[in-house]
């Protein structure tokens, strides 16, 4: 009898050692993946040489820059700081996506605002990102990413955003790029 039962008990030990195995094992691009930091609103955070505070979050139906810019549509507006950490060689704004559920959002290029902004180390510079939003995104929570280029094997800066508590505004002007105060 117990000839029997031996196989078959150590059979099951294994297929349950298996599933173990399976289910413990990272996915195959875990090795890739960027190296995230939470932020809060208000609350300085940094991811390798990047070093973000978001100051400011803003709906607005319309947004204008300092130099007369301007676009109507929903628009999420993110005022922040941000300065490089340990080198300001290559050290720019350049990875700004807004994710929400399975589609992610780039920052506009239109208009003045910090995307690709030149950091300097340590001594931080200010401005806003802007999305614009399809009507169905704002009843949804967001998560903001920040980061010096691409998120691969690097440091991001993710900060989660909850669209259906924001008021909209009727127009945003874009902080004007410069020194943080």
């Amino acid at each position: 009898m117990r000839s029997k039962i031996l196989p078959w008990l150590l059979t099951a030990v294994l297929l349950a050692g298996a599933w173990v195995i399976v289910k413990a094992t990272l996915p195959v691009d875990a090795a890739q993946e960027p190296f995230v930091t939470t932020a809060t609103l208000g609350e300085a955070a940094s991811a390798r040489n990047l070093v973000t505070t978001v100051t400011d979050v803003h709906a607005a139906r319309s947004v204008t820059d300092a130099t007369g810019w301007s676009a109507d549509g929903d628009w999420l507006v993110i005022d922040l700081e941000a300065a490089a950490q340990v080198t300001q060689e290559g050290a720019s704004l350049r990875t700004a996506t807004l994710v929400i559920g399975d589609r992610t959002f780039t920052a506009t290029e239109r208009g003045t605002t910090f995307l690709n902004q030149a950091l300097v180390t340590g001594v931080p510079r200010s401005g806003s990102l802007a999305f614009q939003l399809p009507d169905d995104a704002w009843t949804e929570h967001a998560t903001l990413r920040l980061g010096l280029g691409t998120p691969v094997l690097d440091g991001v800066i993710e900060m989660g955003i909850d669209l259906s508590d924001l008021p909209f505004e009727p127009e945003v002007s874009f902080e004007e790029n410069g020194w943080a105060r």
